[in-house]
């Protein structure tokens, strides 16, 4: 009779045996922690959740307070409208009473003002031996840059006379009168601008009047005030007035 001895068989299968069950137990730690994890995961997603609707509820305030500037920005707008309006209203109506006063005073000072003093220079600057109001140091200047410019004491301001004055805008004169020849014009044009009361004086423009007689050579005609019974020349120049009084 044959015996197998099966032993070994059976000692390999106790060893196998045994370590299915260390597997076993080595799995079973294993799956707990795996639930562990899938609970942080849960958590996590959660609180994402949480961190998600938050944000949510952020923006729909942040867009409901950009609404409510952008109204409040246009209401500001249009009340500084409105105010601009007002404002220029005010302005408008203060501009004219500001207008209306500037007319009123201008209106006093010209009918204050008297040309006594203007025409009292004129008549100095006409009369022989008299003169103009003069800037001496002035005068000097402009003599020595043109030696034309020095005045003839020995000139006879008869050889002038004057027909008009007619005051146009900014305090201008415009003179018109006759006088005997060029020569004579010219130094009265010098006096004029000598004078300290004169400023801006234009170029005269002169014309040869010839004056024809209506009565006998022997009787000449009587002329009016601001003629000549001779033949002269007519002039037109303007000058402005620096100050009346």
């Amino acid at each position: 009779m044959i015996r197998i001895n099966l032993s070994p068989s059976v000692k390999r299968k106790a060893q196998q045996h045994t370590r299915a069950i260390t597997a076993v137990h080595m799995v079973v730690p294993t799956t707990k922690l795996s639930r562990g994890g899938i609970y942080a995961v849960v958590m996590l997603v959660g609180w994402v959740g949480v961190g998600v609707v938050a944000l949510l509820l952020q923006r729909g305030v942040e867009d409901d307070m950009a609404r409510l500037k952008a109204k409040a920005d246009a209401l500001s707008a249009d009340a500084k409208t409105i105010n601009d309006k007002i404002n220029n209203q005010d302005l408008d109506a203060q501009a004219q009473r500001v207008d209306e006063l500037t007319a009123a005073i201008e209106a006093l000072e010209t009918k204050r003002r008297t040309p006594v003093y203007v025409y009292h220079e004129l008549g100095n600057i006409l009369t022989p031996g008299k003169g103009p109001d003069v800037d001496e140091a002035e005068q000097r200047k402009r003599a020595f840059l043109d030696p034309q410019a020095r005045l003839d004491p020995d000139w006879d301001a008869n050889a002038v006379w004057l027909k008009s004055m007619v005051e146009e805008d900014n305090n201008v004169l415009e003179i018109t009168g006759g006088v005997r020849d060029p020569d004579d014009l010219s130094e009265f044009v010098k006096r004029l601008r000598a004078s300290d009361r004169f400023d801006r004086i234009t170029h005269p423009r002169f014309a040869f009047e010839e004056v024809k007689q209506t009565t006998s050579a022997s009787t000449p005609k009587e002329p009016k005030p601001g003629e000549s019974n001779r033949n002269h020349y007519s002039f037109q120049l303007t000058a402005q007035v620096k100050y009346w009084d």
